[in-house]
């Protein structure tokens, strides 16, 4: 493949991917649009009593009440490897113990890797993304945008450090609000660094190196 096919190629690619760049802990578009995300723990709402459904019921529904900004919620499920957890158990019951805890621990044991063997096990993770559209940036009619509105948007280091500050002026406030929400619902929540947001794009963007 010469250099001309290879440019092709990979000017291809980057067309088709959203994320312009990840930068003090903010994601940018390449429409110029500039998020947070905020990752938050769940509870398991089937397990808990009819008086805390009720609770939670309503703790989301002041949330969603509360809001008067634009959000979008994200669950990513991943399958994930749990076979070094299973050796690690086959090697506990090598220690000393007494016969009660070491039937107990065989019995479990054969119930995770029976678990495997029936079920993918599945981790989800959930996250709140909180945008900021500044005025005059350009909007394409599609999902992705058009190479003319790629070509307004292209912004000098210091366009996007000026971008950047604009976005916490804006953000910043929602996103102590929707903090605070989620404490009175129960969960806890942080918005994501820089490395954990560069983390998960790799792991959208490339699903086959999980």
């Amino acid at each position: 493949m010469d250099a001309k096919v290879r440019a092709k190629v990979n000017a291809s690619t980057q067309d088709h991917i959203e994320v312009k760049e990840i930068m003090d802990d903010f994601v940018i578009t390449q429409t110029g649009t500039v998020s947070l995300v905020i990752q938050t723990t769940a509870v398991n709402f089937d397990l808990l009593s009819e008086f805390e459904q009720d609770n939670k019921i309503y703790a989301f529904a002041g949330l969603l009440n509360s809001l008067n900004f634009h959000i979008q919620i994200l669950i990513r499920t991943n399958r994930i490897d749990i076979g070094n957890y299973v050796d690690y158990l086959q090697g506990q019951l090598t220690r000393p113990m007494s016969d009660g805890l070491r039937r107990q621990l065989e019995i479990y044991t054969q119930f995770i890797q029976n678990l495997i063997v029936q079920n993918d096990v599945l981790d989800k993770k959930f996250y709140i993304i909180i945008p900021y559209n500044p005025v005059g940036v350009v909007k394409p009619s599609g999902i992705l945008p058009k190479k003319d509105d790629k070509a307004k948007q292209e912004m000098s280091r210091k366009q996007k450090e000026r971008l950047i500050e604009q976005a916490k002026i804006f953000l910043y406030p929602k996103r102590d609000h929707m903090l605070k929400q989620l404490s009175r619902m129960g969960l806890m929540g942080h918005q994501l660094t820089s490395n954990e947001l560069m983390e998960i794009m790799y792991s959208i963007y490339n699903p086959e190196a999980e």
